[in-house]
């Protein structure tokens, strides 16, 4: 029991869990996780809500000639008579 009161006594200023003197980890937690833990928690939580919030990528890989031809005319690059001649082409 004396190594947890050497370290409530360690760094016992204010802070995150600092001189709580409670049950718990709150008298005992060493001086350096008082900066660090609260900015950990606070990193996790911003970066699975951005997670979860983000557009997931759906990339399939290389796409195929018949899908590039399908997006151009689709994005208007081509025309009907273009794009009949050139689905031809790839059968």
């Amino acid at each position: 029991m004396e190594i947890f009161n050497t370290l409530s006594t360690w760094c016992g200023g204010p802070g995150f869990w600092q001189g709580g003197g409670g049950p718990g980890m709150g008298s005992w937690m060493p001086f350096h996780f008082g900066g660090i833990l609260p900015i950990l928690i606070i990193g996790l939580i911003v970066y699975f809500t951005v997670r979860m919030f983000r557009n997931p990528v759906t990339t399939t890989g290389v796409a195929s000639p018949q899908d590039v031809l399908k997006r151009r005319y689709a994005a208007g690059e081509i025309d009907k008579q273009v794009f009949d001649r050139m689905k031809d082409e790839l059968k």
